[in-house]
């Protein structure tokens, strides 16, 4: 079962079908994106309309891609694709701790040593 959206979460289009196994894939992808960022997505507290809102970017751009198959590069289906990945990369570059919730770690504790010649 998908975490981060729902299929209820999609929108209505009639040119996609989109199903649990793309917003599973869109899962595996987020959890990814998070990890490059140092954050662990088991921290992290559902629902997030961020995460939501990439997921089902991403399953819908993994189902244009599937439903296009066969088709030229002119497809409307790619061309959807296209845009659905130059949103999911403008989403991400707000990816932060912050934007999910979590503060970013503190330590209390500071290393001090001295530099210069014997």
């Amino acid at each position: 079962m998908p975490k981060y959206a729902q299929l209820t979460d999609l929108p209505d289009d009639a040119a996609l079908t989109v199903d649990e196994a793309h917003l599973s894939r869109a899962d595996i992808y987020i959890d990814g994106e998070l990890v490059k960022r140092s954050i662990s997505p088991a921290d992290i507290t559902l629902p997030q309309p961020l995460l939501t809102e990439l997921a089902v970017l991403m399953a819908s751009r993994m189902a244009a891609i599937e439903q296009s198959v066969g088709s030229d590069t002119t497809s409307p289906l790619i061309a959807k694709a296209r845009e659905y990945q130059r949103t999911i990369d403008g989403l991400l570059s707000s990816l932060t701790r912050e934007a999910v919730g979590l503060a970013y770690p503190t330590t209390e504790s500071q290393v001090f040593f001295e530099i210069g010649r014997a």
